[in-house]
């Protein structure tokens, strides 16, 4: 899943070129659950537009930089009076959900605006602590990004999903670097999943300190330390091609796979699937 900006090129075709979007399936749950809105938002929204049921959904945006919204307004299923959907992102300076998608979809930018999307559609700010679903929970700790960002973790079962698509692991150990790693190595601690930013190596994080992105091999050391399962790598940089993305997957594995399940880069249709057990 690519990071910054969407790049169709054919040299990213194997990672793939389009912007984050998560769909996560749970047994049993007729409702969709989808993480971020990128251009790959609308590639998921022509498939389910195939069906003629209605459509329920909840989406949760970990921030509202392009990237992680560019796909919103060309989701089909918003089109569709009989389709469902709430979206939540986290607070924003006093900016509502709802008023950053409407600016996003202003006349100056798009040439269709939010009233006339005719899902049954609402907006809300999704403040800290958890939330709870048929199915599933969902909680965030704010990430080290260049504006409020939500690293989201989904419980379902006796399964734990992290996700963190935006996130800057300082390797610095000054105190504030360390407190953040102290506080996000207990919030991933034990996790079956950990889908993580890993846009840099540490040679180019070097001159890209306080971009909002993390080195990969800082990511594995945290990962590693927190007892984490399995460990994917997403927000690809955009100059990163195939070529490179398979190098550097090779380098990942040689400094970590012994210490995961599974550890590996995030190709764009990628299905991971959970057997989970629904405590009693």
């Amino acid at each position: 899943m690519r990071g910054s900006t969407p790049c169709a090129n054919e040299e990213n075709m194997r990672y793939g070129g389009n912007t984050t979007c998560l769909q996560v399936e749970i047994a049993g749950q007729d409702e969709l659950l989808i993480l971020d809105c990128g251009t790959g938002f609308r590639n998921l929204g022509n498939i389910l537009d195939e069906t003629e049921d209605p459509i329920r959904g909840r989406i949760f945006i970990t921030h509202p930089h392009w990237d992680h919204l560019q796909g919103f307004p060309f989701f089909k299923p918003f089109y569709d009076g009989k389709n469902w959907f709430r979206m939540y992102m986290p607070p924003q300076g006093g900016i509502g959900c709802k008023e950053i998608l409407q600016g996003h979809m202003s006349s100056t930018f798009f040439p269709v605006s939010m009233d006339m999307l005719e899902a049954d559609l609402d907006c809300e700010i999704f403040e800290p602590g958890s939330k709870h679903f048929e199915g599933y929970s969902i909680e965030y700790m704010w990430a080290s990004h260049t504006v409020p960002t939500a690293v989201f973790k989904l419980t379902f079962g006796d399964k734990v999903v992290v996700f963190a698509p935006d996130n800057e692991l300082v390797p610095e150990d000054h105190e504030e670097a360390k407190a953040f790693k102290e506080q996000f190595n207990d919030f991933i601690k034990n996790a079956d999943i950990l889908i993580h930013d890993g846009q840099y190596d540490r040679k180019q994080y070097s001159s890209r300190a306080g971009w909002g992105h993390s080195a990969w091999e800082e990511v594995i050391e945290v990962a590693r330390n927190a007892g984490v399962k399995q460990l994917y790598f997403t927000h690809h940089d955009p100059d990163s091609n195939d070529d490179t993305l398979d190098v550097r997957e090779q380098e990942i594995n040689a400094l970590g796979a012994d210490h995961f399940e599974v550890l590996a880069l995030a190709k764009e249709g990628q299905k991971i699937t959970l057997s989970y057990t629904i405590p009693s």
